[in-house]
């Protein structure tokens, strides 16, 4: 999902000719726009100081025009004015320009941070590596701290973002490239229509990054028709062609720092580093605080014409969403896929300070993810404080979607992976929702040797993952498992593993992952297997055939060991005769095959008893 704001500025400077997203209320939105776009500042700067000079006022002659002499004071004028390279304090410039209000920077005091306040007593203090920063003296002597020479002051920005994000405050807004006495307002609905189409396939990460250059530049283009007058395609493609590296790279790092593109880069990077092949992605596009596309709409538009896709997740998509998925998966939709679901992000850990849950643990608000800030962390560790409220039946019963089928399945805590925007120690990691992770492992269990569909995606370690936002026990599971919501685990020795093969759903028959998904796989085979006989004439000899090609099939994954029985006759049945097809079936082009088999059931508790023989009393 990717939030747009109402309205861009035109660019100016090095960003002239392309859009700069108009400042957002949300902190990491601000923030986002402010690192995407600063690296084009300094040329900007460059060329306004070049028409404030060229433009300087002077005294005009009889005729109208400016003579040498005073051009040349002018000149003077103007060059008095620059400031002192060799004085200026540039992080002292840069602070100004990134925090609203009034920030005071302290002296170096001996340690190796910087520390900043403002009147309103909010205080941001960060590490300082004398790569970035130095110490210096001052006009009045005394010493402060400074930007090093040659330091890059995008580095230092992504620094002072990381911290005053942590405290929930923006960027200020000051960006010189960005024009806003020039602001154009934009309709995401139609750019959403847009960009909205069959989901294409990608099978790596450099699959992804190039999905998401094609993207950006779509993007763009949609954009451009709305707001410069008389644009069409070609034109649009002019635009695009023109701007400059630099330009493009700001706005593909914009477009990637969006916290719902960063979700799907994690979620994509744990899907494949876990054993998943081909992923299809389906991106959505609304405005800050909109209700959004429809979502069943959306889902029917990426998706009702990928036969391959087996799976469908919303990583890191607030409750709604995940209700979609988990209803077009089923019979309200295609009825042949599966949902990896998420269980909210603060489901056995409390929320932190101002951020409000509501009574079934899901964030309150009007963004469509679960948590519109990225959280980062600089240690892999499990320390968030528990909620002991979770085991309320009320609570889980409500925390994640539900159905009578099993379609889906929902899985938690969410994760700790390596941060791929990390700018120093302090965001090494990030959070990250879970169903990346978890659709990875289940599509390595379904091609590895021994293993398949049949086989629950259980006791299976999950790769890429540095840690978990809490850690689980036993006895705590046991309350989790029973209500649907599978648990992963860091177990002693052995890794971070899912523990946890159950569905969401409320019909016990359904109630194991692996059975639901060996159903939906046997469906689809058959289906796919049997389209030589339609058409054909609705007698014998074409049910008896039909029956063959069916038990035939059964009869391999019987001796794959997918199926469950002492032989194949007490493991399926398949019956296509008179007596399922009536006269009445027949005439109207009805032909029906039945078919039973018996699915294998995990072995999801082992039973082992102990018991002390007494020794016998010697003859």
């Amino acid at each position: 999902m990717l939030t747009l704001p109402d309205s861009f500025n035109a660019g100016r400077g090095k960003a002239s000719g392309m859009f700069v997203p108009a400042i957002a209320d949300e902190p990491q939105l601000a923030w986002n726009r402010a690192l995407a776009f600063r690296p084009l500042v300094e040329v900007a700067a460059a060329a306004d100081i070049a028409d404030t000079a060229a433009s300087a006022s002077a005294p005009a002659s009889a005729d109208g025009k400016k003579d040498d002499k005073s051009k040349s004071s002018s000149a003077s004028k103007t060059a008095a004015k620059a400031p002192d390279a060799s004085s200026e304090n540039r992080l002292r410039t840069l602070v100004d320009a990134a925090l609203p209000g009034k920030w005071d920077i302290q002296a170096p005091n001996g340690d190796d941070a910087i520390t900043l306040t403002n009147a309103a007593g909010d205080a941001i203090r960060f590490p300082v590596s004398r790569t970035l920063m130095n110490v210096k003296e001052g006009d009045n002597g005394a010493r402060e701290w400074d930007l090093a020479w040659g330091a890059d002051e995008v580095r230092v920005l992504q620094l002072i973002s990381g911290f005053a994000l942590a405290q929930g405050i923006k960027h200020s807004g000051d960006l010189p490239v960005a024009d806003a006495r020039k602001s154009a307002s934009i309709d995401a609905d139609t750019i959403h229509d847009a960009l909205a189409g069959n989901a294409p396939v990608i099978h790596s990460l450099e699959g992804y990054h190039a999905w998401r250059a094609e993207f950006a530049e779509a993007l763009f283009k949609e954009i451009a028709y709305q707001t410069s007058k008389g644009v069409n395609e070609s034109k649009a493609q002019a635009m695009w062609d023109t701007l400059s590296g630099d330009a493009k790279q700001a706005w593909d790092y914009w477009l990637r720092s969006h916290p719902g593109i960063r979700r799907l880069e994690l979620a994509l990077s744990g899907f494949f580093e876990n054993g998943g092949t081909s992923a299809y992605i389906a991106c959505a596009v609304q405005t800050h605080g909109a209700g959004g596309p429809n979502k069943r709409a959306f889902l029917e538009r990426s998706f009702d014409s990928v036969a391959a896709v087996a799976m469908l997740c919303a990583p890191g998509l607030e409750l709604s969403w995940q209700q979609a998925i988990l209803d077009y998966a089923g019979p309200k939709g295609r009825g042949d896929l599966f949902a990896i679901m998420e269980a909210p992000r603060y489901l056995l850990t409390r929320a932190p300070r101002g951020t409000e849950v509501d009574d079934f643990r899901w964030t309150r608000g009007d963004s469509p993810y679960e948590i519109a800030q990225l959280q980062v962390a600089s240690a892999p560790d499990a320390t968030e404080l528990r909620f002991g409220g979770y085991s309320s039946d009320t609570v889980l019963d409500r925390s994640v979607p539900r159905d009578d089928g099993g379609y889906g399945a929902a899985y938690g805590p969410w994760l700790m992976v390596d941060n791929p925007l990390s700018s120093g120690a302090h965001d090494r990691y990030v959070i990250c929702p879970p169903a990346g992770h978890v659709a990875g492992v289940i599509a390595m269990t379904d091609l590895k040797g021994g293993g398949g569909v049949h086989k629950a995606p259980a006791n299976e370690l999950v790769s890429g993952v540095a840690e978990l936002v809490t850690s689980v026990s036993d006895r705590e599971q046991g309350t989790l498992n029973m209500k649907g919501i599978n648990i992963i685990r860091h177990r002693p020795a052995a890794g971070i593993r899912i523990w946890g093969a159950r569905t969401t759903a409320s019909d016990p028959l359904w109630t194991y992952v692996n059975v639901r998904r060996l159903f939906l796989f046997v469906e689809r085979s058959v289906r796919d297997a049997i389209n030589w006989a339609v058409f054909l004439p609705n007698n014998d000899v074409t049910r008896r055939d039909l029956a063959d090609t069916i038990g035939s099939f059964l009869f391999q994954l019987y001796n794959r060991g997918m199926l469950d029985g002492v032989n194949w006759k007490d493991s399926f049945q398949v019956q296509c005769d008179r007596e399922n097809n009536p006269d009445v079936d027949v005439r109207s082009g009805i032909l029906t095959v039945d078919v039973q088999f018996r699915p294998v059931f995990p072995a999801e508790f082992i039973r082992i008893r102990f018991r002390q023989t007494p020794m016998a009393a010697p003859s």
